[in-house]
């Protein structure tokens, strides 16, 4: 790949800044609603996340995508200083990544309609726009992974690395046959296991680090992890197409505009 593995997750790290109040309240978010979801439906609440899930992994990955393809100009020291010097004197400054302005009204924004490097979270939502087919390919997938863990450790981790790339495909090919997503996945890690089992294995101390805040680091952790294999995924795939191991028009790119 034309990007070692430290350079994606300096890229990450890169395409994450500015988007601290929208991690914040995914990370919230979710927590609170698999706490009710668990508490008032404790009976079926296992069963129904199991199709839930689907859509939410996608819609995952879609946002997740998007933020990972975010075209990001670096700017030096100077030109954020000044940036910043410019901001204060409109009276607008951030506070975790959400843009306050006060003035005569005191107006706080968390979309990304004002502010080109942050990606609305409505976009976490998209994957229920395609629900039959994020559930079927989330229950596949799982049983998948359960069917190969029963036997054996090693060979259900092969086999979780071998699906790892499925929802960022139907992220992208939204109306795919879950069998060919899976098939694609497959065919595009094969030769890349011991490379993506090396970069999961590197944020060990990342999520050591999130249990031992009580879970409060994985509000990053997450969003780190997912976006470094979004990139992952978008190197993967440009090398596959090169190679010949995936045609050019087997898997799209899509952008965000091309959900609505």
């Amino acid at each position: 790949m034309e990007m070692t593995l430290s350079q994606l997750k300096r890229k990450a790290r890169f395409q994450l800044s500015n988007n601290g109040s929208n991690l914040a309240i995914l990370y919230l978010m979710f927590v609170a609603f698999y706490a009710l979801l668990f508490f008032f439906l404790r009976h079926i609440g296992l069963e129904l996340s199991l199709i839930i899930n689907g859509p939410i992994v996608l819609g995952l990955a879609i946002y997740f995508l998007g933020l990972a393809r975010l075209e990001k100009e670096p700017r030096s020291k100077k030109e954020k200083e000044e940036y910043r010097k410019e901001r204060l004197k409109k009276g607008v400054f951030s506070v975790f990544g959400m843009e306050v302005k006060v003035g005569k009204k005191l107006k706080i924004n968390l979309d990304a309609a004002h502010n080109p490097y942050r990606i609305s979270i409505k976009y976490v939502f998209f994957g229920f726009k395609y629900f039959i087919n994020s559930a079927a390919l989330y229950i596949w997938t799982t049983f998948l992974t359960l069917l190969f863990l029963f036997f054996l450790i090693v060979p259900g981790i092969i086999k979780m690395i071998d699906l790892s790339m499925s929802f960022f495909i139907l992220a992208d090919n939204p109306g795919m046959d879950i069998r060919k997503v899976v098939k694609l996945s497959k065919r595009m890690m094969k030769g890349h296991r011991k490379e993506f089992f090396i970069l999961i294995l590197s944020f060990i101390g990342w999520i050591l680090f999130s249990i031992a805040t009580f879970s409060l680091g994985f509000i990053i952790t997450i969003p780190y992890i997912v976006t470094t294999c979004a990139l992952y995924y978008d190197e993967l795939k440009k090398e596959s197409i090169k190679n010949g191991v995936i045609a050019e028009d087997e898997i799209e790119t899509r952008r965000l505009w091309d959900y609505h």
